[in-house]
């Protein structure tokens, strides 16, 4: 069986996150690339329930977040 759909994100040099939706859960793997391969070095797998719990608190967990940050760039 072949994921719905894939992505990635770069977090620097070497570093990222492969994402992967299937019918029934997501994905989240922590990718490094030591000499010259690239490794998964973490899997984190959410079934819905877990999205759906996330994704109505996402918002204002960012929201949370910006304003921490822009707390600390005051000081």
């Amino acid at each position: 069986m072949n994921p719905i759909k894939e992505d990635y994100v770069g977090l620097g040099e070497g570093k990222g996150m492969k994402i992967q939706l299937w019918p029934n859960r997501v994905v989240i793997q922590r990718m490094e690339k030591k000499e010259g391969k690239w490794e998964k070095t973490q899997d984190i797998a959410m079934n819905i329930r877990v999205l759906e719990f996330l994704a109505s608190r996402l918002p204002a967990w960012i929201v949370m977040m910006d304003a921490q940050k822009e707390d600390r760039e005051q000081f």
